[in-house]
């Protein structure tokens, strides 16, 4: 009994294994783009211990986020106002008061490059540029990369440039998705090709429709059936397996009682087990022995 529930313990646990393994491959991967940013500015203090006002600094990225770009700068409040910053993808005219009012603030610009798709999307929309996130924070002595602030517009919209487009499939124009900082998604046309107005921080790209995909419905369903075909045959291997060895466990059994019965000539005699081996039990009263010759030992 012990043999057959540990054998469906182990069954049940590469079962559960290989159901849990086609979900995840089934499944969207996704990841918090709240957590990258913070470990965004993490790398950045970490990285530059001592900056300079108005120096930008490229923030070097591990090897497994190969792809991403980071550079960041430090400003004064009062000439950032009067002159903006015009640097990378994005344009911040002047006339911008950083909200709360802080005496230097810290711009980090972000490229997710190909990892983009994985952090942001668009229900129904698919991603043609990388996107570009423009996060403001405070910038104290203390810490070059503090609390996040946010942009009060009082002229001009900040403006987004994107160089790179994919090509895609459809006949559609691109048109501007920001994600705010809450998640909201908010779409508009592009103000020239491939240019996007913004009205504060966050991450800015540009989408299409997206296109019905029936090929990847079919292969999914197809996975998912070779995934359960491949689970229902080894549960069938495995218990064809048990069951031949139980038969085989039997037969043996069988075998020895038929060499016990032959061992014991056909006499029956009372039996005892020590632990597993059977052995003969003799009668405890024998037949009283008789003297062949009374009259001479008289």
């Amino acid at each position: 009994m012990g043999f057959f529930y540990k054998w469906w313990q182990v069954i049940i646990c590469v079962i559960l294994s290989l159901f849990s393994s086609s979900l995840v491959e089934g499944s969207h991967m996704s990841y918090d783009h709240e957590s990258l940013d913070a470990f965004f500015g993490k790398k950045t203090n970490k990285e530059i211990s001592r900056p300079r006002t108005g120096v930008f600094y490229n923030v070097s990225i591990p090897s497994n986020f190969t792809g991403m770009e980071i550079s960041v700068v430090r400003l004064r409040s009062v000439p950032f106002w009067f002159r903006g910053v015009n640097y990378s993808f994005s344009n911040i005219p002047p006339r911008i008061v950083p909200r709360p009012n802080v005496v230097r603030i810290a711009i980090l610009y972000e490229n997710l490059g190909n990892w983009s798709s994985h952090y942001y999307n668009v229900p129904n929309y698919t991603l043609v540029a990388p996107v570009f996130g423009l996060m403001a924070y405070n910038s104290s002595k203390r810490a070059f990369i503090g609390e996040k602030i946010d942009f009060i517009i009082q002229g001009d919209p900040i403006t987004i440039q994107f160089p790179h487009v994919m090509q895609h499939e459809t006949n559609s124009t691109p048109v501007c998705a920001k994600f705010s900082v809450g998640g909201k998604v908010e779409l508009s046309n592009m103000t020239k090709p491939y240019v996007c107005e913004g009205h504060g921080q966050g991450h800015y790209t540009l989408v299409v429709p997206s296109l019905p995909s029936h090929t990847n419905s079919g292969s999914k369903r197809f996975n998912i059936w070779w995934v359960l075909g491949f689970v229902i045959g080894f549960v069938g291997l495995v218990i064809l397996a048990l069951v031949l060895l139980a038969l085989v466990k039997d037969a043996k059994r069988r075998k020895l009682r038929k060499l016990e019965r032959n061992s014991e000539g056909g006499e029956l005699f009372d039996t005892f087990w020590i632990g597993e081996t059977k052995l003969p039990l003799a009668s405890m009263i024998r037949t009283k022995p008789a003297l062949e010759n009374e009259d001479a030992i008289r």
